[in-house]
């Protein structure tokens, strides 16, 4: 379970940096299970982010794209 004040790393792939961010709010909706973060991130913009797509990307030509947890990233 993502609480907030969990930091959050957007990997995108190529040659674009790694975005860094926090979880500033939730969002629960409990007819389909789904819960949704909002990120906050350094540059000031945020995304909504599905908390199953966290800690979940597939690794695309040995790059991890994808939303992950700080602990999730560097393990």
């Amino acid at each position: 379970m993502i609480e907030v004040g969990t930091k959050i790393i957007g990997n995108f792939g190529a040659m674009i940096p790694l975005w860094e961010g926090v979880v500033w709010g939730k969002y629960s909706y409990n007819f389909d299970r789904a819960s949704e973060v909002v990120v906050e991130w350094d540059d000031g913009s945020t995304t909504t982010i599905l908390q199953s797509e966290i800690d979940s990307a597939p690794s695309v030509n040995g790059s991890p794209i994808g939303y992950y947890t700080e602990e999730g990233y560097y393990a």
